[in-house]
């Protein structure tokens, strides 16, 4: 009988930790609309230099790069871009003294974009990243919720024109979570760059989407 109802207590426990923290633990989650593809001839040629971090925390800088990275792969996934190689990209950058320092603002976006024949330069900013860590409790039952959110802002720009093409916000939510009752955990939690690594990517590819959508309307109006 005392098996039994600690069972019973052990199932109730968990569930009413699952209603303390429903509510909060709504990632932002990525729009999973599949947009057409462009003919070939018909997608845009796009330099993608590293993101720029405006983030507070300074030891996320280098997230920049990775950033980048997920940006091109989720680029080339819509099937609406072409893109520059990353080594012509690096020269001019290098030839433009950025770098190191990575500030590219509209001017400079259209110097780049016009020496790599470019007809889209992406303008990403990595905007903040909050790490989530916090405990919710019932008694003897708990549940501790680790990850983080990645916040990023993109712009397209036009560099023949100097017309920002498309521009939209975007945040990727990365959570798990370990729940503790009457001694009994379930869950597990990975590695702290994991759960990073997975926020950024959401994030990212919600940004392309936002942004791909947008270029649709532009590319239908023309």
């Amino acid at each position: 009988m005392k098996q039994k109802f600690s069972t019973r207590a052990l199932a109730l426990g968990i569930m009413l930790l699952e209603l303390i923290a429903c509510a909060a633990n709504q990632p932002a989650g990525t729009d999973g609309e599949t947009l057409p593809a462009f003919a070939f001839q018909e997608r845009y040629l796009t330099a993608v230099p590293p993101f720029i971090s405006k983030a507070e925390q300074v030891e996320y800088g280098n997230l920049s790069r990775k950033l980048e990275d997920l940006a091109m792969e989720a680029m080339l996934q819509t099937g609406r871009f072409r893109l520059v190689e990353r080594s012509r990209m690096e020269a001019v950058l290098k030839e433009v003294e950025l770098g190191q320092r990575g500030v590219i603002d509209d001017q400079i976006a259209g110097r780049i974009g016009k020496q790599l024949g470019a007809e889209l330069i992406l303008i990403g900013s990595l905007t903040a990243v909050k790490p989530i860590e916090k405990r919710d409790s019932l008694g003897f039952m708990w549940r501790d919720t680790k990850g983080f959110e990645v916040v990023l802002q993109g712009r397209l720009i036009d560099p023949a024109h100097g017309e920002v093409i498309a521009a939209a916000n975007a945040a990727g939510t990365e959570i798990q979570e370990i729940k503790v009752a009457l001694g009994a955990v379930t869950g597990d939690v990975s590695p702290a760059e994991t759960l990073l690594n997975t926020a950024a990517e959401k994030a990212v590819r919600q940004l392309v989407q936002n942004l791909s959508r947008q270029l649709a309307a532009k590319k239908q109006s023309r």
